[in-house]
Order: structure tokens, then sequence, then C-alpha cells
């Protein structure tokens, strides 16, 4: 079954959340930033991030502490096992010079609003 050999949506959001959990503070994907709210979804042959199209191969880069972010990678039954039988994935460690571009779409807040430090410790006191 040759989609067994394709990477899917679900592959690359397990190895994000994979990587969050191992305490990733920022991460990208084909110099893409990554936010808890961007989007990432199979657009035909390619996947879509953040409404950019992009393909293989996928380089997802992360900035944390390079030990614990390889050690939650590769825990017994975390998203190494489940890929490595079918897809080339390699980890390499770098710890410095690690550049992941700021998010350049817009963030659009439906239900929070800004508040000043006054009407915070305001609401806070009350």
């Amino acid at each position: 079954d040759e989609n067994l050999y394709v990477v899917h949506q679900d592959d690359i959001l397990k190895l994000l959340n994979e990587l969050r959990t191992a305490g990733a503070e920022a991460l990208s994907v084909n110099d893409q930033r990554v936010l808890a709210t961007s989007e990432i979804r199979c657009a035909g042959n390619v996947v879509s991030i953040n409404n950019t199209r992009t393909a293989a191969p996928f380089v997802i880069k992360a900035i944390g502490d390079p030990e614990q972010l390889e050690s939650g990678l590769k825990m017994r039954g975390g998203i190494f096992d489940e890929l490595s039988p079918w897809i080339n994935i390699e980890v390499k460690k770098i710890t410095d010079n690690i550049i992941i571009p700021a998010y350049a779409g817009k963030i659009e807040f439906k239900h929070a609003k800004v508040i000043t430090n006054a009407e915070a410790t305001g609401a806070l006191e009350n």
C-alpha cells in the first residue's frame, strides 16, 4: 500500500505534539512557524501549513533542550516507532543558530480582548 509511505497531516501533527510535550518552545515545518492556532491539513499530494502548500521532504525545527527533545521523539511506542518502518526520520541536534521564522499570518481573536494592567489588577481585586 503506497499510502503507508506517504507523510500525512496526522503524522506531522503527532510529531509536533511529541515535540511540544518534550518541551519545544518554538516549532516550524519547512520554515512555516507553527503556533497553537496553525492549520495543518492534507491538500492533495501536499500538506497545507498556515495556508501555504509544502511537500516532502519535511524539515521540522524545534527550539528546546536537544537531549530532552530527542528523548521525547524516540520514546518506546512514540512517533519514531510508529513511522520509522516506512518513513526515513533523521534527528540532527544543533545546539546554536536555529532560526525559526516569525508567524507571518494574522491572529484574529473572536472572544479574547486586550486589557490594560490597571484593568487586570482591578478585576483580580474584585
